[in-house]
């Protein structure tokens, strides 16, 4: 059984979002064990244009971008619809204990990124700090002298 930490987004959670009067979004693709490539995406709403704006920024080519309601709902509805073969999470954390799920979850694949990508000894107490960062996951390793940032996606796959 895979893990994921986001919570999915409904047409029924999407019209919740504009309702409560966000307006503007940045739609990101969302590379998650369990989810089929290029079909997944992470939805964040902002309130003010210059949030997204800021939030699109830092994001890559082709990763994502900025989108502005009611001028591009017809990009998000076409993904929400049933069948439509994508998945949008939302930009939020569903569960309060989501570290420790995920370390448990994905144990076997964090020890054998940490044998074969790291220079940490076996020895060596590690901690694993997971923490959003422009809609993306990131994982710090440390074993207190040393400290590695990385894509969490690269711990878990």
């Amino acid at each position: 059984m895979l893990y994921n930490p986001f919570e999915p987004v409904t047409k029924d959670l999407f019209n919740e979002l504009v309702e409560s009067g966000y307006d503007y979004f940045v739609l990101q693709r969302l590379n998650w064990p369990g989810i089929k490539e290029n079909t997944g995406f992470l939805l964040t709403p902002y309130d003010e244009q210059k949030q997204a704006e800021e939030h699109a920024f830092h994001l890559g080519a082709k990763e994502g971008k900025s989108v502005r309601i009611p001028d591009d709902i017809e990009k998000i509805d076409s993904l929400l619809l049933v069948g439509s073969g994508y998945r949008i999470f939302l930009n939020r954390i569903k569960d309060e204990n989501w570290e420790s799920r995920m370390k448990k979850f994905y144990e076997k694949n964090i020890i054998n990124y940490l044998r074969t990508k790291t220079r940490f000894k076996r020895t060596d107490h590690i901690d694993i700090y997971f923490r959003l960062e422009h809609g993306r996951v990131i994982a710090e390793i440390t074993n207190g002298e040393t400290k590695k940032n990385v894509p969490a996606i690269d711990l878990l796959l």
